[in-house]
């Protein structure tokens, strides 16, 4: 597959059939984030899959919590969006306009609270020893993982809903509490709901790239 194509394949998927990722599959992907760079060559990741059962499991426990209101307690901290500066504002107002305008985003908040009904979701972790710059290689490491995983024909979602409930996620694997959950991504094979029809834009690169 060309590359224009993997970087194409790679977006957001808010609804997922139920069909499990092999087993061979999810380490091949894996295999192929370990290529991603990171300071002094530290590798700081570590990843944690849940599959099946311990999938539904984490799914019960995260639709319980979100339904009954609860607060998340990520492990990074979150910022207030109206303090993330004014560029990031336009772009994120604009974002949600756009879904609240669009009759396949209807059912959003359902999916976030289901965890997309994604068949499985694997969870970046870092040291907590880790300097900050250590986000940076996760960072990296998960979008090599994310388009390994589209060069394959499987799906995916990033979003700080995966993460949100931490201690839930550890009920159900090994994360010790020296680890901190940067981020978790949901992988397998997009439904044919309408909610995956709704894409986001990009802005121009002309208003990002100064070249001189």
């Amino acid at each position: 597959m060309e590359f224009s194509q993997v970087l194409s394949n790679r977006v957001s998927i808010r609804d997922f059939k139920d069909q499990a990722v092999s087993v061979e599959d999810l380490t091949a992907i894996i295999s192929d984030a370990k290529q991603a760079p990171s300071w002094a060559n530290t590798q700081p990741w570590k990843v944690y899959i849940a599959t099946d059962d311990t999938m539904k499991a984490i799914q019960k426990a995260h639709l319980a919590s979100a339904q009954a209101g609860e607060k998340g307690y990520s492990d990074l901290p979150t910022k207030s969006r109206k303090d993330w500066g004014e560029r990031s504002l336009e772009h994120m107002n604009a974002w949600l306009e756009a879904i609240g305008e669009d009759d396949t985003m209807a059912g959003f908040t359902e999916a976030n609270q289901a965890l997309w009904n994604a068949p499985s979701m694997a969870y970046i972790t870092l040291p907590k020893s880790a300097p900050v710059w250590s986000v940076y290689d996760a960072g990296a490491f998960a979008n090599t993982l994310m388009l390994s995983a589209a060069s394959r024909g499987i799906d995916s979602m990033v979003a700080y809903e995966n993460v949100r409930f931490p201690q839930e996620i550890r009920d159900y694997l090994p994360i010790s509490d020296d680890e901190i959950i940067v981020e978790g991504i949901a992988l397998g094979y997009r439904s044919n709901d309408k909610i995956n029809s709704h894409t986001s834009g990009r802005v121009d690169t002309n208003e990002i790239l100064v070249i001189k």
